[in-house]
């Protein structure tokens, strides 16, 4: 295999004609055999804290078991009562037990295996929870906390090793196949040891690469000690650290070979990155698929030349089990993961398996309903997928069909109405979908024009694809009016009329501040943000904005503002940026806002940033930003776009209240968010009807 090999998905004439090589062959781990090579790597989900296991952990991993896979990885018991957070299944004592039986008696019936991360993060968390010092290799604080971590003593290292240990002998009794000691992405504590990165000690723990990885072997040790010889052991290991006094691949290789010739490991999980960047910790849309494939396939090759006997994953925007298979076929691992991609659709192997990758829901990469909830201590969800964290509600098995179907009009073909109709279909009701544009998709389609969000794309073909295979009639082009709905006579509607921008940015100023606030507004030539972007959309309404453009965020701090300005900037155009916040894209996740940031400032013509600013004035074509108590003038400025908050559009639902048996409002109809709550709220208006 090269460095260069390109592990993009495949491109068949009909998906469902692929020949599946090697990722439905039977496998081993250690004494552990698996029903196929594909797995999901240890992601939290805040389904459950301390020591409650709840039944929506339980429901989430059963029903990816019931999709086919073969391997899950549970992530994570907290090893010690230093490394609490807000997300910590406590991991140090029996009270755990029970729950953690049931969940793993659960999983095995389906025919998948499960094993369980143990974890301590290290400086990589904050105090706050803990009450205790936070530790660490050193006493360097972290790039996420910034808290000064505690230097660990040489005892109260021993007694870390120990309560990894401790947690791997809670693991085996909770009925796990395995336990999976995490040292790889992240720069938790075992790589905070590791790497020079954190690690500045000069004792028998720091310097060396032999020093450095003390801590590891005796943490393997004291697991192995444990649980046995024929317990199945793991560790994740970094491919690269991409972070400054770091490692890189050629040092991974030699660290891989010294852990395969311990003997006391069983599989190895190549991953990358630390907090520092974080786009390699979960790598969204602007990142290629597959892109720790060709390291991973270096450290594989170390791994077989010390011990063949120990396994290899990998993971990394794999999407689509096509690629799966080729990252498989090209010897670049022996185990796949696609955690993100059986978070949105825990069948893949089933409809691989079986022909039916038409019906499949890839992940798009957006980070929004998973790693961003995550980040922020919310439950993880995803975006195309409504049943994520609500299996037992919305699951497979779950939606009850009529005996007797409705006739069903949805008003408006975005996300929200593109969902409601392809769910009512399914649950036997005759529907009818409206969109007054020429094609659906909503704004969305203007989204796919950002640079490196064209992903977005992806629900809206399914969408497509879903609304053909139901039958739903679709009349695009049409002007519902509420003369339509008494003619159709429908015994419910759902409404998906969408939202507009605003001509003003009212979210921009504050509450209370009118376009009359500011002087010369009407004299400018206000643009929104998706006439800018509308260019290649087609049959979109596309205005040019001008070579000197200023971009108002209206604090939505999301992609459309700081989006809209990367776009503009790619094409050559000179371009302004204000927001009232302080950071660009602040809502969006840390790994996609490190890539962005990067990418932003790179361009070869990049954008003025005016962060705490806000429009004060107009005397066009001059802008006069107002910027913590200073002026800033723009001269010469074609156009201001506006790019946040938008307003429902809902003209429908007073008049229809008393005219149709059932009316329901969804998505940005509703109140404007984000493609997440147009299609969650379009499915759970389905099931309603």
């Amino acid at each position: 295999m090269q460095d260069d090999t390109d592990f993009a998905i495949l491109q068949d004439d009909d998906p469902n004609d692929y020949e599946f090589r090697k990722l439905f062959e039977p496998t081993s781990v250690g004494e552990l055999d698996l029903r196929n090579r594909l797995m999901m790597t240890g992601h939290t989900t805040n389904y459950a804290r301390g020591a409650a296991i709840t039944d929506t952990l339980i429901d989430y991993y059963v029903e990816r078991g019931e999709g086919g896979i073969g391997l899950i990885v549970m992530a994570y018991l907290a090893n010690h009562p230093s490394t609490v957070s807000g997300s910590a299944i406590h991991g140090w004592d029996d009270d755990v037990v029970p729950g953690l039986r049931r969940l793993t008696d659960a999983v095995h019936e389906t025919g998948a295996k499960i094993v369980c991360q143990n974890l301590h993060y290290g400086r990589q968390i904050t105090s706050l929870v803990s009450e205790r010092p936070v530790l660490s290799s050193s006493d360097v604080p972290g790039p996420v906390n910034r808290e000064m971590p505690r230097q660990m003593t040489s005892d109260e290292i021993g007694e870390i090793v120990e309560a990894y240990a401790n947690t791997a002998a809670i693991v085996q009794r909770g009925g796990f196949d395995g336990v999976e000691i995490h040292s790889g992405y992240g720069g938790y504590l075992l790589s905070q040891f590791l790497s020079p990165y954190a690690n500045e000690r000069s004792d028998e723990y720091g310097g060396s690469l032999e020093n450095r990885l003390r801590i590891v072997y005796e943490t393997l040790d004291a697991v192995r000690d444990a649980v046995g010889e024929e317990f199945v052991v793991g560790l994740q290991v970094n491919a690269t650290d991409d972070a400054p006094h770091g490692m890189g691949v050629e040092e991974y290789e030699e660290v891989a070979r010294r852990l395969a010739a311990t003997g006391q490991v069983d599989y190895l999980v190549v991953k990358a990155g630390t907090y520092e960047k974080q786009d390699y910790i979960v790598p969204d849309m602007q990142r290629e698929r597959a892109l720790l494939a060709p390291m991973a396939g270096r450290i594989r090759n170390a791994v077989r030349e010390e011990n063949p006997d120990v396994t290899v994953a990998t993971t990394g925007r794999i999407t689509d089990p096509r690629t799966a298979d080729r990252v498989l076929r090209e010897d670049a691992a022996d185990l796949v993961s696609m955690t993100r991609g059986h978070i949105a659709d825990p069948h893949v192997a089933r409809k691989a398996k079986e022909g039916r990758l038409d019906e499949l829901i890839e992940c798009m990469g957006c980070n929004q309903g998973c790693i961003s909830r995550i980040y922020d201590g919310a439950a993880c969800r995803c975006v195309l997928n409504p049943a994520t964290g609500f299996e037992d509600e919305l699951g497979a098995g779950t939606l009850d069909v009529a005996d007797d179907g409705k006739d069903v009009l949805v008003v408006g073909g975005g996300p929200a109405g593109m969902k409601a109709a392809e769910v009512a279909s399914r649950a036997g009701h005759d529907v009818t979908l409206c969109e007054r544009d020429d094609r659906l998709g909503g704004q969305v389609r203007f989204a796919t024009e950002v640079p490196k969000k064209d992903e977005f794309e992806k629900p809206i073909l399914w969408l497509r694809e879903a609304l053909d295979r139901e039958d739903v009639t679709v009349r695009t082009g049409v002007e519902v009016t509420p003369g339509y709905v008494e003619d159709a006579s429908p015994d419910a509607v759902v409404l998906a009329t969408g939202s507009a921008q605003p001509t003003f940015p009212r979210g921009y100023h504050g509450l209370g501040v009118r376009e009359e606030d500011v002087p010369g507004w009407e004299d400018a030539t206000v643009l929104a943000s998706v006439e800018v972007l509308a260019d290649e959309v087609e049959g979109a309404r596309y205005r040019d904005p001008g070579e000197r453009v200023l971009v108002v965020d209206d604090g939505e701090h999301h992609w459309k503002g700081i989006g809209t300005a990367k776009y503009l900037a790619e094409e050559g155009r000179s371009v302004h940026f204000a927001q009232p916040g302080g950071d660009p894209g602040g809502d969006l996740t840390g790994p996609t806002k490190a890539k962005l940031h990067r990418d932003l400032f790179s361009t070869g013509n990049p954008v003025e940033i005016h962060t705490f600013a806000t429009v004060d004035e107009v005397r066009w074509p001059e802008v006069v930003l107002e910027r913590r108590g200073r002026a800033v003038g723009l001269e010469n400025v074609d156009s201001i776009v506006l790019a946040g908050f938008h307003r429902a559009v809902n003209p429908l639902e007073e008049p229809l209240r008393d005219a149709v048996p059932e009316v329901a409002v969804v998505g940005d109809a509703m109140a404007p968010r984000t493609i997440k709550e147009a299609i969650h709220e379009g499915e759970r208006a389905a099931r309603d009807l």
